[in-house]
């Protein structure tokens, strides 16, 4: 505001100067003063000039400049008439030059004013972001966080200069960086829960595998089984975590189901052999055998009140085997 005051007295110097030259003796006698006052005011205007400054009103500063060589040619060829007007354009040059810096100077102060500063949004993203971080470091992702750490620099920069419109620029480009590397943790989390269930629905596989084959050598019923097939197929065709998981329970219920079946069958099973026991004479099977038949159909009890069907089926056979030697 000094450098503008200071332009406006040199204007006002340059209008009475001018008007006192009414000949070219008057202008000999002291035909320095007006370049002077002409390269005082192009100083005040250099000054003022910067790298920021439109290129509009830096080629007007330079037919300013222009105008003060001229000037300095006029007055040394004597010529008054001429070195007038170039005085006179100079400093009509410089007075506007003036008058676009301080209305830009007076919008500029106005913008600063009415964005506030972002400090504390850059902060929260910052603090945001380092969670993002650790939490791509604890998923192993390969996501590249060199552009966005570049973006913080940039825009910290911006608020110290109180550059509060081109850092609030930044902190959005921020933003977006910030939903970008959110989907793609998004897709990379999706893509191992996926893995994973597919690792889970091959254990489940093989499981059902083993039920369906051993339901069709135990007496389960066909529905159970049929039922247990459809369950595989459709786990082998779910394609995501959430299809996996649906099956798997589903297969969960199925076995609970198979296992109520398996383990009623063999109790009734039981029951039956303790009957055929009982209706054996002491000429049919020696003390010694009964025993250790007894003694197997009370192991084949335990091992279903533990749901060790492998087990109880494998000493029920064993029972049958040693009952049909001693039937026949």
């Amino acid at each position: 505001m000094k450098s503008i005051k200071i332009l406006g007295l040199l204007i006002l110097v340059a209008s009475l100067a001018v008007g006192g030259i009414t000949n070219s003796a008057s202008a000999q006698d002291d035909p320095e003063i007006l370049v002077k006052i002409a390269k005082r005011a192009q100083d005040q205007i250099q000054k003022q000039i910067t790298d920021e400054t439109s290129l509009e009103l830096q080629q007007l500063f330079q037919q300013g400049k222009n105008k003060v060589i001229s000037l300095e040619t006029s007055l040394s060829n004597n010529d008054i008439t001429s070195a007038k007007e170039d005085f006179l354009s100079a400093m009509k040059i410089f007075s506007e030059i003036s008058r676009q810096i301080t209305i830009q100077s007076s919008q500029t102060q106005v913008t600063s004013k009415s964005i506030p500063n972002p400090s504390n949004d850059l902060l929260r993203l910052y603090t945001y972001v380092n969670n993002l971080k650790n939490i791509a470091k604890n998923h192993n992702s390969s996501i590249d966080f060199t552009s966005l750490d570049g973006l913080f620099v940039t825009a910290k920069n911006q608020i110290k200069n109180n550059q509060y419109n081109q850092a609030s620029q930044t902190i959005h480009e921020i933003k977006q960086s910030i939903i970008e590397i959110n989907a793609e943790l998004r897709e990379q989390a999706s893509q191992k829960q996926l893995t994973r269930a597919q690792m889970f629905a091959q254990k489940y596989l093989k499981q059902i595998d083993r039920l369906i084959e051993h339901s069709q050598n135990t007496g389960i019923p066909e529905e159970i089984i049929e039922k247990l097939e459809s369950a595989r197929e459709n786990l082998s065709e779910a394609s995501n975590p959430t299809g996996v998981i649906k099956e798997v329970r589903n297969i969960m219920l199925l076995q609970q189901e198979f296992e109520l079946t398996e383990n009623k069958l063999l109790e009734l099973r039981v029951i039956q052999i303790e009957k055929t026991l009982d209706t054996f004479s002491d000429t049919e099977i020696d003390e010694n055998t009964l025993n250790g038949l007894k003694e197997s159909l009370q192991a084949i009890k335990t091992s279903i009140s533990k749901s060790d069907f492998d087990e109880a089926n494998q000493l029920l056979r064993s029972i049958t085997v040693t009952l049909d030697q001693i039937q026949n």
